[in-house]
């Protein structure tokens, strides 16, 4: 089992530590990594979830029952993020990133780590639970840094509803709902930007590591890390255990449970003047922790 984790987890965790060492030897500088973010987070994200969406084969009941345990998954961990948030501090501001590191998880490691571990059987119902985990997370993650910012209630709705990556999802699921996911001269563009998406994002995933964000504050980040990374994969694997999933969908919640904190929750927490530096340092800390985590959620999934 240690083998097949290690083949199916090793060349993502390679590429991505291979970002970290492009960006830090300044072979691309650090400067010109905000485009390629911006890049991402405005196209190729969007396109790669939009694909994935719009053409997977949901089927009925199955698919709602996982979407539904890891929307009812996202819930416990916003949940559990306001009592962490407020146990560590008493500011909201340090509240909004520790809501948005434990509730918006990186879709894009995740889905691919489940397809090298679990082949292309589980795309559907990676799909699944990535349109709740998203919309769910991003609504979550956009809203705390709003109202901790000051702008209401309004903002947080407005900057949701344009955001690329959850139109991108709800798209995705009225292409695949309306049969025109399926016609391929519609789909095929997107789906060409979407396929270069997987390696250039998990880049910059690397990229984006600052180590420097991991000094002071050390019991907040801590904290968020513990939440994300280590309470996360009990509380998905439990979650789907309970509602009878089983097998490969168990593997699939345990792996999203324990998956580090989305990179796109530093540009929510900077659109709104919130704690950037502590969102890096959050999702930095989550990467690092979740090397560890993430093999040994998977490894106690495949045992059950």
């Amino acid at each position: 089992m240690t083998q097949i984790i290690l083949s199916a987890f090793l060349p993502v965790f390679i590429v991505i530590a291979l970002g970290y060492g492009v960006r830090a030897s300044g072979y691309i500088p650090r400067e010109l990594w905000r485009g390629v973010n911006a890049l991402n987070h405005r196209l190729l994200l969007p396109s790669f979830l939009f694909t994935l969406l719009a053409q997977a084969r949901f089927d009925g009941g199955a698919s709602l029952m996982i979407g539904g345990v890891s929307a009812l998954g996202s819930a416990i961990m916003i949940v559990l993020a306001l009592g962490l948030g407020r146990l560590v501090s008493n500011s909201g501001r340090i509240t909004a990133p520790m809501i948005a590191s434990a509730v918006m998880w990186n879709i894009v490691l995740t889905l691919a780590l489940a397809d090298r571990l679990l082949g292309d059987a589980i795309a559907s119902a990676g799909a699944a639970v990535s349109a709740t985990g998203v919309i769910i997370g991003a609504a979550a993650s956009v809203a705390g840094f709003a109202l901790t910012s000051g702008r209401g209630l309004n903002a947080a709705l407005s900057k949701t509803a344009r955001d690329p990556v959850v139109l991108a999802c709800v798209l995705g699921l009225l292409a695949n709902l309306s049969g025109l996911g399926r016609v391929t001269f519609l789909t095929a563009p997107i789906e060409m930007i979407g396929a270069g998406s997987m390696a250039v994002i998990l880049l910059s995933m690397g990229a984006g590591l600052d180590f420097k964000t991991l000094k002071g504050r050390i019991k907040v980040l801590l904290s968020a890390a513990v939440l994300r990374t280590v309470i996360g994969p009990v509380v998905y694997l439990g979650l789907a255990l309970g509602f009878g999933l089983t097998g490969d969908l168990a593997v699939l919640m345990a792996i999203a449970g324990a998956a580090p904190a989305a990179a796109f929750i530093y540009a929510v927490a900077a659109d709104f003047d919130g704690e950037a530096g502590l969102t890096a340092g959050m999702i930095t800390l989550t990467v690092l922790t979740s090397l560890i985590t993430l093999p040994v959620a998977a490894a106690i999934a495949l045992s059950l």
